[in-house]
């Protein structure tokens, strides 16, 4: 299979994925693949992102070389497990139906968040707001996350409106 950017007249990307075995493959042959008609990708995980509050899917073979990248440890090497679209779909649609809260997209990064909610998870763990807490979500809004440390929260952001 020849790289889809140099038959369209750019130059190649930097899309080496190391295998299991050491070998590095083009990410294009190495994550993705197609079976009786079904694609799937290579997925290391797929849940909401701290602390920017949406939902994310990290795959492995990603094709650019950025300095400093923070997620090489799966974007370069080959790391995770085939998921089908179908799958990934599914996870997508059972992540919006979970959501409360609508952001339009340009409120969706970590500035914005914090003028929602300031992530120390006091109104879930302690019963009280923090110190510092906006008091727009109601705790019932906020949901633990198993990906922060001591008592951080997260809450979801989709709609319908509700604080």
């Amino acid at each position: 299979m020849s790289c889809r950017m140099v038959r369209q007249g750019y130059p190649p990307g930097k899309c080496g994925v190391k295998m299991p075995d050491g070998t590095i493959k083009p990410a294009s042959q190495a994550t993705l693949k197609r079976r009786d008609d079904v694609w799937s990708r290579v997925i290391t995980s797929a849940h909401l992102s701290r602390p920017e509050d949406y939902f994310s899917i990290y795959q492995s073979g990603c094709n650019h070389s950025c300095l400093k990248c923070h997620s090489h440890y799966f974007s370069q090497v080959f790391n995770g497990h085939r998921v089908s679209t179908d799958s990934l779909a599914e996870m997508c649609a059972e992540y919006e139906e979970g959501v409360t809260v609508w952001e339009p997209r340009e409120r969706a990064t970590m500035f914005h968040a914090t003028d929602l909610c300031h992530h120390c998870g006091s109104c879930v763990v302690e019963g009280r707001r923090g110190p510092i807490c906006p008091g727009k979500l109601s705790p019932d809004h906020v949901l633990l996350s198993p990906l922060d440390l001591g008592k951080s929260s997260r809450y979801i952001m989709k709609r319908p409106n509700r604080y």
